[in-house]
This record gives structure tokens, C-alpha cells and sequence, in this order.
């Protein structure tokens, strides 16, 4: 079984990576030092990059499961309406899912697991608990707890279930519109990372003779490293401000 808490990278997503990193790294060499040996940042560059890019589409992942979670269970939650049993609505519900998103999502794959083992007499309740356990997802986590104790303790399991469903899709919806706020928040500060690059070519390509005592020398050096320096530290600042968990 997967473990969501962590992101495997696949080929394409390495060489993502190692691009940015080869950009950075010459971008750097030439912008702050106008020397072939800037490219000893390379390695600088590398785990920052790698980590950044991991936690962009973890972040990604986790906005498309909790997305087609939601989904899957207000389909289970017609079919339950609709006169089904709870292990045949999640069967309809994941056919139905199919159709709209196809086979080959991470909740599809989940949930045809499920279906597969319910089959098999594993109770349901121990299937969902052992997917919230592995996604880490605080709204996955609530609702099978919520669903576990609902079938332990009987009732009106039919009710509480829908009326769980729609709890999760409302909390689901707001958290959504949250991360599209925060996304234009990101992009906004990702465009502003680029400006002290911009400004540098510019002046670089327009006016030379402004940057050229800064280069050629140690102490040139000095000062755009401590420049670079500052940048980074305002960069990580910057990431930390928009980076608020919802």
C-alpha cells in the first residue's frame, strides 16, 4: 500500500529538477559573478530545488485526493439514498467515478482496493481507516472516524453517514477556495523572486559600466555574495508567509 506522506519522484519530475537547478546555478554565475566558476553553486542549488518542487506537487496530490475523496463519497451517498447497502454504494460510486475521472487517479486505485477487500468480508470501516492513516489527510481522517463509530455503536448509520458526507463536502469546498487564494498569493510571490534577477539584466545589458567594478574582484565578490545572501533569507521568509497550512 502506498504511504502518502512522502512523494516518489518520477523520471520526468527528476529531470524537472535538475533543469531548474542548471538555470539557477547559471543564472547565479553569470548575473552575481560573471564567471564560469559561479556554477560551483550547483550543488547549493540542488536539495532546496528538489525539496521545493517535492512539496508543490505533494501539495498538488493531496488537493486532487481530498477533491475526489469528496466526490466519491456524495456518490456513495446517492447510492445510499438511492436504496443501497453501504458496501454496494461504494462499488456504484466507484464506477460511477470512473466515468467522470477516469481509472487511474489515486482514488479510483483506492477505492477499487476497498471494493476488492470488502468484497473479501473485510470490514469497511478498517479499509477506510488504514487509507486515512496513509494519505494524512485531516478531512479523510475525520470522517472514517466518524464512520467507524457510527457503525460500532448502530443508530440511524444511514443519517449520521449523510449528514457526515455533507459536513466534509462544505469543509471540503472552503478549504478549496482557500488554497486558490493562497496559489495567487504564491504565484504573485514567485514573480517578485524573479525581479532582482530582471533588474540585474537589465542594468547588466543596458548600462554595464554601472555593475562592472563588482566583478573581477574580491571584493566585487564579497558584495554580491552578501547580496545573494540576502535574497536567499528574504526568499525563505517570503515562502514561509504563504506557506500557511489550511
Amino acid at each position: 500500500m502506498r504511504d502518502y506522506h512522502v512523494y516518489r519522484m518520477n523520471w520526468r519530475e527528476r529531470f524537472l529538477c535538475i533543469g531548474i537547478t542548471f538555470v539557477l546555478s547559471g543564472m547565479v554565475s553569470w548575473l552575481f559573478y560573471r564567471s564560469f566558476w559561479g556554477m560551483l553553486s550547483l550543488p547549493v542549488f540542488c536539495v532546496p530545488v528538489r525539496k521545493a518542487v517535492r512539496e508543490s506537487l505533494m501539495r498538488k496530490r493531496r488537493q486532487e485526493m481530498l477533491f475526489h475523496f469528496r466526490e466519491m463519497l456524495q456518490m456513495a451517498s446517492a447510492a445510499v439514498k438511492a436504496g443501497y447497502a453501504m458496501e454496494n454504494a461504494f462499488v456504484q460510486a466507484q464506477e460511477e467515478f470512473v466515468k467522470l475521472y477516469g481509472a487511474h487517479t489515486v482514488m479510483a486505485e483506492e477505492f477499487g482496493n476497498i471494493n476488492r477487500q470488502a468484497a473479501w468480508n473485510i470490514p469497511l470501516e478498517k479499509l477506510l481507516e488504514d487509507l486515512a492513516e496513509r494519505s494524512g489527510i485531516e478531512e479523510i481522517i475525520s470522517f472514517t472516524q466518524v464512520f467507524a463509530f457510527a457503525k460500532r455503536s448502530g443508530g440511524d448509520f444511514m443519517k449520521i453517514f449523510n449528514r457526515t458526507v455533507d459536513k466534509i463536502r462544505q469543509k471540503a469546498e472552503v478549504k478549496r477556495e482557500i488554497e486558490t487564494v493562497m496559489a495567487s498569493k504564491r504565484m504573485e510571490m514567485n514573480l517578485m523572486n524573479l525581479m532582482p534577477f530582471g533588474i540585474l539584466f537589465y542594468v547588466g545589458a543596458t548600462s554595464p559600466e554601472f555593475l562592472e567594478p563588482l566583478y573581477g574582484n574580491w571584493l566585487g565578490a564579497v558584495i554580491m555574495t552578501a547580496c545573494l545572501a540576502a535574497y536567499g533569507a528574504a526568499y525563505l521568509i517570503g515562502r514561509r508567509i504563504v506557506e500557511i497550512s489550511v
